[in-house]
């Protein structure tokens, strides 16, 4: 059964996770980014993730909070070193632009948006474009403005087939902040397996 105080929350969670991952976000929000974290602290369903937010918290304030566009950086753009990739399609088959695109673009067909190439310049299977998605499904869930359950059937699709690897990809990073990202993001995807009814 299906609760709309529930999916307010999913629905907040998922406009962490496209801070956190959306590029310009991530470079022009961080005071977004430090206030949502701070409520996720206090209100959280997990004492992993209220730990994980406040190690995040605590890392910014002591090194600075361009530290979260300059680590973005380092893990998402620069293609050597630690770099993981963003692209739902290169877990799916080691390359970006792929099926995986074809299914974020089958379910965006079914709504009335399309994507604006000046908000995000990735293509539609990066994970900052599905965590938007997500929560503007979400939303317009809420909203009763969408009949079909679009962000189920994109957890199911997308998100819930390569979540964990990127989950394992954060948290084995040398990144400060990443590594506890990956935290929260596991937590959310385990949250949303139980929720949605869906197995892993």
């Amino acid at each position: 059964m299906r609760s709309t105080e529930i999916d307010k929350a999913r629905l907040f969670l998922y406009n962490i996770l496209s801070l956190l991952f959306v590029e310009e976000y991530v470079k022009n929000n961080v005071d977004k980014v430090v206030q949502d974290l701070e409520t996720l602290a206090c209100n959280s369903f997990s004492e992993d993730v209220s730990k994980a937010c406040l190690e995040i918290l605590k890392y910014l304030k002591e090194n600075g909070f361009d530290k979260l566009y300059l680590d973005y950086q380092d893990l998402f753009i620069v293609p050597f070193g630690e770099y993981i990739p963003l692209s739902a399609s290169w877990y799916h088959e080691q390359r970006e632009g792929g099926y995986m695109q074809i299914k974020v673009r089958d379910i965006l067909a079914k709504t009335k948006i399309r994507k604006d190439e000046k908000s995000f310049t990735a293509p539609e299977d990066h994970y900052g474009f599905i965590f938007t998605l997500s929560a503007y499904l979400l939303e317009q869930q809420i909203k009763e403005e969408i009949n079909e359950d679009l962000q189920k059937e994109l957890f199911k699709e997308v998100i819930n087939l390569y979540c964990d690897e990127l989950f394992y990809k954060l948290i084995g990073s040398s990144s400060k902040i990443y590594s506890q990202v990956g935290v929260i993001l596991g937590n959310i995807g385990n949250v949303e397996r139980v929720y949605l009814e869906i197995s892993k």
